[in-house]
C-alpha cells in the first residue's frame, strides 16, 4: 500500500493544486461515475498542464494509487479505503484531509446540490458529505477523536453505497 505522505509529496513538489486527500477523493469520485475513466483523466484532472512535470518514478507512484484505487473500489470483500493521512498524525491535519478528499469526491462526481436526480440513497449521503466538507480542523479531544473515526468510516460506507448504486444505473450505449 502507498504511503500518503509519499503521494502528497510528489504533489507538492510538482505544484499541484490538490492535495493527495483531493487528489483521491476525485479519482473516486469520476469512477464512481463512470467506472471505465481512463487513469490519463484523472492524471489531468488533478496536474492539468503540470502533468509532464512528473518524473518517471512519481509518475509510476501516482499509477500505483489509481490502480490500487480501481481495483480496492470494485472488491467484493469492501476493502474500499480512504487515502488519508496515518493514525499517527495530528487529529486537526486528518479531518482537513477529510474534508479535503470529501470535496474531492463531490468534484470528481460533479456533484451540485439539486442539479441531478440521484438513484437510491445517493443524494442523502452526498447531502451528507456536503457537510463533511465544512469539518472543523481544530478539533482536538478524545471525543473528537472518536468522532473523527466514525464521520470518516460513515464517509468510506457512504462511498461504497453510491458505487454500488451508480453502476447499477445502466450506462448508455458508446460511440466508437
Amino acid at each position: 500500500m502507498l504511503s500518503y505522505q509519499c503521494i502528497q509529496d510528489v504533489l507538492l513538489s510538482t505544484g499541484a493544486a490538490v492535495n493527495a486527500a483531493k487528489a483521491h477523493g476525485m479519482l473516486v469520485g469520476m469512477l464512481c461515475l463512470d467506472d471505465t475513466v481512463d487513469r490519463e483523466q484523472w492524471l489531468d484532472a488533478v496536474f492539468s498542464e503540470d502533468k509532464a512535470a512528473l518524473h518517471q518514478g512519481q509518475r509510476a507512484l501516482v499509477l500505483d494509487l489509481y490502480e490500487d484505487t480501481r481495483r480496492l473500489l470494485t472488491d467484493i470483500d469492501f476493502s474500499f479505503e480512504l487515502f488519508l493521512p496515518d493514525d499517527d498524525t495530528a487529529l486537526a491535519e486528518r479531518a482537513y484531509a477529510l474534508s479535503e478528499w470529501c470535496q474531492g469526491f463531490l468534484s470528481g462526481l460533479n456533484y451540485e446540490a439539486g442539479g441531478r436526480a440521484w438513484p437510491g440513497d445517493c443524494d442523502e449521503v452526498l447531502r451528507d458529505l456536503r457537510d463533511v466538507c465544512e469539518l472543523d480542523p481544530d478539533a482536538a479531544g478524545e471525543d473528537d477523536e472518536e468522532a473523527y473515526m466514525e464521520i470518516s468510516e460513515f464517509v468510506r460506507i457512504g462511498v461504497q453505497v453510491i458505487h454500488g448504486e451508480l453502476q447499477r444505473q445502466p450506462k448508455p450505449p458508446r460511440l466508437h
